[in-house]
């Protein structure tokens, strides 16, 4: 099991439709965030948009392995 994980090269990938969602869904969360109360105008679905943006980040810079 060792021999496959030594041959495969971590590669950083860059996933263009992800970052294109994430533009969007993070401007909805800013928009949302009120500066002055330093909380969400609506929480509910600030959470939301907070847990969609980090997903969407995450799978934007997913690493990918290849032989």
């Amino acid at each position: 099991m060792d021999l496959i994980f030594d041959t495969m090269k971590n590669k950083i990938g860059f996933n263009v439709i992800f970052a294109l969602i994430s533009f969007p869904i993070g401007m909805a969360l800013f928009r949302e965030f009120d500066t002055q109360t330093y909380g969400f105008k609506n929480p509910a679905l600030g959470i939301i948009y907070l847990i969609t943006f980090i997903g969407t980040v995450f799978l934007t810079f997913n690493k990918k392995y290849e032989e």
